[in-house]
């Protein structure tokens, strides 16, 4: 049962590192400029 638990916190620390590359993307200079539809497609 531990090495579940451990495997989740692997997931979850991964799944939570990309999301934070997406905020910081988001929140950078590179986006100004571009259409709603050319974000989402990122």
């Amino acid at each position: 049962m531990q090495a579940s638990r451990s495997n989740q916190g692997m997931f979850w620390s991964q799944a939570r590192e990309v999301f934070e590359q997406i905020v910081r993307w988001l929140d950078s200079d590179s986006i100004c400029g571009l259409e709603h539809s050319q974000i989402e497609s990122k």
